[in-house]
């Protein structure tokens, strides 16, 4: 008994490190955005100081577009943390480690995964109603976290971020930082752990459960083949499905853009099933090697920095929605 506790006592200062690595980014970007803002507010009083022939129109033009983008944080907030894990993992990890090549990735095998990341969508839409009506039940609305979660970027800095740099930086944090660090510990522990905390990263009741779901996908891609094909899945799912097809079908009626969103996604849900039924047996196998060791989940689950990083971010989502009561 004391030897166990004495592993998992172990086991939780080294996962300790990733949950206060995360909260303090977490700070760091929440920081990046409110500081952003401030010098984009000073910037824009100074411009129309400078300009009193602006019309209020124009003027509100400036704090809606500009000031209020919070893409400027997020990069920022980006730029710190690449800056800061460079610092502290030092270049190789950055450079090599989280880079690591599996086995090749081939056409049939892409067209393969991407059917069942897309199929996260129809996860996804079943879900979301389900989420939406036990919150009403308590009398809290999720209209905000759904807009949220769903809602296709308003500006070309925002439109940025989210297809391409997002995309990029959180696979190198959750598929490269915490995955790879964690990865000695076991593989399918590692794309557990960071699917669970790409999940909570998200803080938003709707959509933390589709990250979880296809943080999995993510982390089976990056640790079997390549970190950059699961950026090239992620890429895809933020331009193709958050945005760039919404764009394309917006000037069609209501009920054709809703037909078209549902036959790509539940078309790619219905080719993910038959999948993995052909595939079944060599599903089975991936999931009997190397089993994931109770100890490694308990003393993850109850270190101190993963229980810390979980209550911050759910205790600041859970405010927000007490808020929206008021």
């Amino acid at each position: 008994m004391n030897e166990k506790k004495q592993v998992c006592a172990s086991l939780r200062k080294d996962f300790n490190k990733v949950g206060w690595a995360l909260l303090i980014y977490y700070g760091i970007m929440n920081g990046a955005i409110i500081l952003a803002s401030i010098i984009l507010s000073a910037l824009a009083a100074i411009w129309i100081a400078a300009n009193p022939h602006l019309s209020p129109m124009q003027v509100n033009w400036i704090y809606e577009k500009i000031v209020e983008d919070t893409a400027w944080g997020y990069t920022l907030a980006v730029i710190a943390g690449a800056i800061g894990l460079l610092a502290w993992k030092k270049s190789w990890f950055c450079f090599h480690g989280i880079w690591k090549k599996e086995r090749p990735m081939s056409v049939g095998s892409f067209f393969g995964i991407l059917a069942v990341f897309i199929s996260g969508q129809a996860l996804y839409q079943l879900l979301t109603p389900l989420i939406d009506w036990l919150f009403t039940q308590m009398g809290i609305s999720l209209a905000d976290s759904i807009a949220s979660a769903s809602g296709a970027t308003d500006s070309l800095s925002m439109f940025i971020y989210v297809c391409l740099l997002a995309p990029i930086w959180e696979e190198i944090l959750f598929r490269g930082y915490v995955m790879r660090t964690l990865e000695p510990y076991g593989k399918k522990f590692a794309i557990l752990a960071s699917a669970f905390l790409f999940g909570v990263y998200h803080g938003n009741p709707v959509q933390s459960p589709y990250a979880f779901a296809v943080g999995l996908v993510l982390g089976y891609v990056a640790m079997e083949h390549n970190m950059v094909w699961a950026m090239v899945l992620h890429m895809i799912n933020n331009l193709l499905l958050g945005d760039t097809l919404g764009r394309l079908i917006q000037g069609l009626p209501a009920v054709a853009q809703e037909v078209i969103f549902m036959v790509a996604i539940w078309g790619c849900a219905l080719a993910a099933v038959i999948l993995l039924i052909c595939k079944r047996k060599e599903v089975a196998s991936y999931f009997r090697r190397g089993k994931m060791h109770p100890l490694c989940l308990k003393s993850f689950f109850t270190s101190p920095g993963i229980l810390t990083l979980t209550g911050v971010i759910f205790g600041f989502m859970t405010l927000g929605l007490l808020l929206t009561m008021l």
